[in-house]
């Protein structure tokens, strides 16, 4: 019991100093003292949110150069598969034409490339046509309004309600096509040759058309081709003949329309004059 009475008097006088120095207002750490750690505390908060802003802004710098980047890549990108298409297109082309040509001129030059009486012709004995043409197309075995332009390089046709399709493994499109006077609708089908893609100028996107083979007949010239399937009706045409036809064969008054007349014996009753 002494030894526990010791122990207590002991402690009692250690704790003596530090409760004077509380009763006299002298604490261990001052307010003074606290509000200058405060201070230093809120003022570290702002620099660091400061700094946090500015990461942010820097991100959002980056953001946005990666989305043009990005944008650009994809531009590219769409601006290369274009031009593939254009280079296999003018390869396609130049081989259907040499192909075609050379056919003409070995097995029958004349019946093809000769004018009859009452054509007009320039020098270098190819056919001169206007802006617009008498074209007949088989099938349908219909005559239409054709509009020639030297610009495209497949010719076209307006079809209506497209639809792709395959049969015996090969690809085929469903598709119908309107008649020049009441709009009523021929429903033909046809093995795909290939398909291109068209960049429109009203369009960022790509076209992806098939390509058809047609008999046509312009004047005196009559062969198959390749047309490509569009909806057309926004147009005032529904066949735009491009340069896979007239190239070797035809030249363009633009100045003129319907120079080359059908054939009498081959007017069909919705070949108006």
């Amino acid at each position: 019991m002494t030894r526990n009475f010791l122990l207590k008097v002991f402690v009692l006088l250690l704790l003596i100093p530090f409760i004077h120095a509380c009763t006299s207002g002298r604490i261990l750490v001052r307010e003074d003292d606290l509000l200058h750690v405060k201070a230093r505390l809120e003022a570290g908060e702002k620099r660091q949110e400061a700094q946090l802003e500015k990461m942010d802004r820097l991100l959002e710098g980056y953001e946005i150069q990666y989305q043009l980047m990005l944008q650009n890549v994809v531009e590219r990108i769409r601006y290369f598969e274009f031009l593939e298409d254009i280079i296999r297109d003018a390869h396609a082309d130049s081989s259907h034409k040499l192909t075609r040509l050379s056919s003409l001129l070995v097995s029958e030059p004349a019946s093809h490339l000769s004018m009859e009486p009452g054509f007009n012709t320039i020098s270098t004995e190819k056919l001169l046509v206007g802006e617009i043409e008498k074209v007949r197309l088989t099938p349908p075995g219909r005559v239409f309004h054709a509009r020639i332009d030297t610009g495209a390089t497949t010719s076209s046709l307006d079809a209506r309600d497209i639809e792709s399709f395959e049969r015996d493994g090969c690809a085929w499109v469903r598709f119908k096509v309107a008649e020049h006077e009441d709009e009523s609708l021929h429903e033909l089908e046809k093995p795909v040759e290939r398909y291109v893609r068209v960049l429109q100028s009203s369009s960022e996107k790509a076209d992806r058309r098939p390509v058809i083979k047609l008999q046509f007949q312009l004047g005196p010239i009559e062969m198959i081709d390749e047309f490509t399937l569009v909806d057309r009706k926004h147009l005032d045409y529904q066949v735009l003949i491009g340069r896979n036809i007239l190239k070797d064969l035809m030249v363009v008054d633009v100045a003129q329309q319907f120079v080359v007349p059908l054939p009498e014996s081959e007017r069909d009753e919705n070949d108006t004059p």
